[in-house]
């Protein structure tokens, strides 16, 4: 019952696909705007500094049907996997429209935390050519199918997708006929934690970072 429901959380799930998903039911943004965009700009360039070429960044979105993937897949409470692209500052995903690239910061800003896995096992090339792979499937459709034992070759869900490209199962002997984004874990080293959004004390310190890093050099007064 329980691998039901997290395929069928996985088949309905529309992940900033621009198509009118309700929100989360769970989890709430910074009522400031300001703070939520500070929180962002602190994550995106905290998670610059340690990324490198392939390494999956596994988070939680603020949409209904990451509510339901993270409460039934178990583990870490996550709903969506990507790869990144360190040369470029963006990743690669599989939402409902289908495979895309888009800029770091645009995943992070639509997520309440976000967790940087370094895959186990490879080689700086083996890391570079998985974004490669990934990005060799850009436009194909989201896999509904593949959620229920009926995938094609032709498409691809999310933590499927990060999954091919990094070739685990190849490399590993692993198979999992569904991998959710809390169960990638298995397979890499955690190298960096967000925190969650709405901690009070996360924000003060985007603030404070976001206030400094703007701040205009002080002038030295002349003697």
């Amino acid at each position: 019952m329980k691998r039901l429901a997290i395929i069928a959380a996985l088949a309905v799930s529309v992940l900033a696909s621009g198509c009118g998903e309700p929100k989360s039911v769970l989890l709430k943004r910074p009522e400031s705007a300001e703070t939520n965009s500070a929180v962002t700009d602190l994550w995106t360039s905290e998670i610059a500094k340690v990324a490198q070429d392939g390494d999956w960044i596994l988070s939680r979105s603020y949409y209904m049907t990451s509510d339901a993937i993270a409460t039934f897949s178990g583990g870490e409470d996550l709903s969506h996997a990507s790869i990144y692209d360190a040369k470029r500052g963006t990743i690669i995903e599989s939402i409902g429209s289908g495979v895309r690239e888009i800029p770091l910061r645009q995943l992070v800003d639509r997520n309440a935390h976000l967790i940087v896995v370094h895959p186990s096992g490879m080689t700086e090339q083996q890391r570079s050519r998985a974004v490669e792979r990934a990005r060799s499937r850009m436009g194909q459709k989201f896999d509904y199918g593949a959620v229920v034992g009926l995938g094609s070759e032709d498409r691809v869900y999310c933590s499927e997708l990060v999954w091919w490209a990094s070739q685990v199962e190849l490399r590993t002997g692993a198979h999992e006929r569904v991998i959710t984004p809390s169960e990638l874990m298995d397979y890499g080293q955690v190298v960096y934690w967000s925190g969650e959004r709405d901690d009070s004390t996360i924000q003060e310190s985007a603030v404070d970072w976001d206030n400094a890093r703007v701040a205009k050099p002080k002038t030295v007064a002349a003697k």
